[in-house]
């Protein structure tokens, strides 16, 4: 493989990484809090982790509260 193909591949990657994390804040961005907090303890997909964790920081979660809220046990 080129240089020039390794790098396109890398960049098409790249970019369809940030179209899933997009789609994924456009799906939850109307669920409420709690709900998001909830998705977010059993979400095990990084795209999904990092795409409600945008939505929530929006909303004014500090990083250290997102990271908390991770790791919280389910109710």
């Amino acid at each position: 493989m080129s240089f020039w193909q390794k790098l396109f591949s890398a960049n098409q990657q790249q970019n369809e990484h940030k179209n899933q994390i997009s789609c994924v804040e456009n799906d939850y961005s109307c669920k409420s809090n709690e709900q998001l907090i909830q998705a977010l303890s059993k979400a095990t997909d990084e795209d999904v982790i990092i795409g409600i964790k945008k939505v929530l920081a929006s909303r004014g979660y500090s990083r250290k509260e997102l990271n908390e809220l991770q790791h919280l046990p389910l109710q």
